[in-house]
């Protein structure tokens, strides 16, 4: 029903008289926003055949990058390859570096989804070079922020950090203050990897001001959870507490069960660490049915992952590994690499510390 209704809107849209290749275009990046490119790529479709399109090389370039992005979004990776391809070539001959580079920017986010990094690395630099050369700061701090994110990929986090940096730089530069607010989160979380937690808590800080200025939502709740953590990991439980207070106090409005369910888990961390064992199994419980019956299946392989280390720790080691092993099975199921890893080091400590002589 709800294709149907799209299709008929975008009928709508074309019989209504309009024709032009610019307006058919600006639709469909506006139907793309939205996160329909179903849609635009119907309306992409007519503006490629439209006379603007024949007469202006620019538009046809502009079209076929934005039909890249469409197909893109659908997976459907070899037309999507085709159509930013010819993009960046007309880019190129027509010596317009801002459409060059974001067809390269565009590219090199196809193959880091596809985790083919290396590909991916190369298109950033070729696309960081032409957008050197008409000195488009948003553009380049863009771009770095991929680059960051392929190097992170890669297990290159010092090396993310600093990549990471320069892009914060050029969002200064080009005065884009939410951009900051969500590189200086990436530096942080990128910090936590290497377990520099006093920096990664500055970093988030000064991502959750942006976020407070900006009424950003989502940020402040990402930094809120990450910070507790952070403290947590440093065994600073009465200040991961305080900060858990904080959020929950700040962030109800959100009435995001994701939400909740976050701040409990990493509260039974809390209560764990401090001896309460009772407390956390019972807040566990909790989490444990509000995952299940809003179907949120990272968060309950994470419910699973602590009442596998919780059990652990009153001494019940077959249901610490039943637990663990789920947690593991889940994570693996939902792709979530970091996550599968963690459970997999806790069953082979359990193991470890069951076969000890």
């Amino acid at each position: 029903m709800r294709t149907q209704t799209l299709h008929k809107t975008v009928r709508q849209e074309l019989s209504s008289e309009i024709s032009d290749g610019y307006a058919l275009l600006e639709l469909a990046r506006g139907w793309l926003k939205q996160g329909n490119p179903v849609v635009a790529c119907e309306l992409l479709t007519s503006a490629f055949r439209s006379t603007e399109a024949d007469s202006d090389r620019k538009l046809r370039a502009q079209i076929m990058m934005e039909t890249g992005r469409a197909l893109m979004m659908q997976s459907q990776w070899d037309q999507a390859e085709t159509s930013l391809l010819e993009a960046q070539r007309i880019f190129m001959d027509i010596e317009d570096h801002q459409g060059a580079a974001q067809s390269a920017r565009n590219r090199a986010n196809m193959y880091f989804q596809k985790g083919r990094f290396r590909e991916s690395e190369d298109l950033c630099q070729q696309a960081l070079e032409w957008a050197s050369i008409i000195n488009d700061r948003q553009m380049r701090a863009t771009i770095l922020n991929t680059l960051g994110a392929i190097k992170s990929a890669n297990g290159n986090y010092r090396e993310a950090i600093k990549t990471l940096r320069l892009c914060l730089a050029d969002f200064h530069s080009s005065g884009n203050r939410i951009r900051q607010g969500y590189v200086l989160l990436n530096i942080g979380l990128t910090q936590i990897e290497i377990s520099d937690f006093a920096e990664a808590i500055g970093s988030l800080n000064q991502a959750l001001a942006i976020a407070m200025e900006e009424k950003d939502l989502n940020l402040v709740e990402i930094c809120y959870q990450n910070i507790s953590k952070c403290y947590l990991a440093q065994k600073e439980t009465n200040l991961a507490k305080s900060v858990i207070d904080t959020a929950r106090k700040i962030l109800p409005g959100l009435n995001s069960k994701a939400l909740e369910a976050e701040l409990n888990i990493i509260d039974c961390s809390i209560l764990r660490l401090t001896g309460d064992i009772n407390g956390a199994a019972r807040l566990l419980e909790i989490t444990y049915e509000l995952t299940v019956e809003h179907k949120l299946t990272a968060l309950q392989a994470d419910v699973l992952l602590e009442q596998g280390l919780l059990e652990r720790e009153k001494g019940h080691n077959d249901l610490a590994v039943a637990k663990l092993d789920a947690a593991a099975n889940q994570y693996r199921q939902i792709g979530l690499d970091q996550g599968f890893r963690k459970a997999v080091q806790a069953l082979e400590n359990l193991k470890r510390k069951n076969d000890a002589p």
